[in-house]
């Protein structure tokens, strides 16, 4: 095998890397299907490790499959681009083709009072009540995210009635309430699926995840919501357009 790889690498390691991805686009390999191991595919193609590393490593560059240490290497869903800064583009309406019409199932609807960190994000005393609706977010019907949206009890105080199973959330603010949306802060930051969520995400324990932290404010810059939602890594891609100042430009 150490012959074949020293004499034609590039041509085998193509061959191993063009297989692999004709299986996947041929449906052999299915979304979250694992791969075979290094050892079945040197055995497979009669290759070293190296050959199948690179080989492998390109489709992982590519976006066709993912690691995951220790458990494997997986064929991933098609990714989406979730264009920021562009109108309207605030919700899940910018992820699915579906024009804000993701389907969405609520899983929690309460009432508590605002903690200290809360109580800093929505600029509400300590103390004040607060309303939280837990949704599970899908493309079709692939769930993508679990969705944990906060707002003032004081400010929106039907807030758990008006909120639809299937509404968005920029729709009941914009059309229901009335109010003009102002800037968006969005923090993002990277995570693996912990047991819980990986059953309601349907993915693997340990699987990539995006945690999105967003806080819309209105035209004054009062805080209309904060909302954490937990984001398949393995569906979704982000691109800003920056400009030379800095700004996000509106695509």
């Amino acid at each position: 095998m150490i012959s074949n790889d020293d004499t034609h690498p590039d041509l085998l390691y193509s061959q191993v890397e063009t297989g692999l991805r004709q299986q996947i686009i041929s449906g052999a390999l299915g979304v979250g299907d694992k791969l075979p191991t290094e050892f079945e595919l040197c055995e497979l193609y009669d290759v070293s490790r190296i050959t199948v590393r690179r080989a492998v490593q390109n489709l992982v560059d590519e976006g066709l499959v993912y690691r995951l240490r220790g458990r494997g290497t997986f064929v991933s869903a098609p990714k989406r681009v979730i264009k920021k800064g562009s109108p309207n583009n605030f919700g899940y309406h910018a992820f699915s083709d579906l024009g804000g019409k993701s389907p969405r199932r609520v899983l929690e609807r309460s009432r508590l009072a605002a903690d200290a960190k809360l109580s800093s994000l929505l600029e509400v005393d300590e103390g004040a009540p607060v309303s939280l609706v837990k949704r599970l977010v899908f493309e079709e019907t692939i769930p993508i995210a679990i969705d944990f949206v906060y707002v003032s009890g004081q400010l929106f105080p039907t807030f758990l009635e008006d909120l639809g199973e299937d509404m968005s959330l920029y729709q009941l603010l914009s059309e229901h309430y009335g109010l003009k949306l102002g800037v968006e802060e969005l923090t993002i930051d990277v995570s693996t699926a912990r047991e819980d969520e990986a059953r309601l995400l349907s993915c693997i324990v340990g699987s990539p995840l995006y945690i999105l932290y967003k806080i819309t404010r209105d035209k004054a810059g009062t805080p209309l919501h904060y909302s954490k939602s937990v984001m398949r890594g393995d569906r979704a891609s982000f691109r800003f357009v920056i400009s030379q100042d800095g700004r996000i430009v509106t695509q």
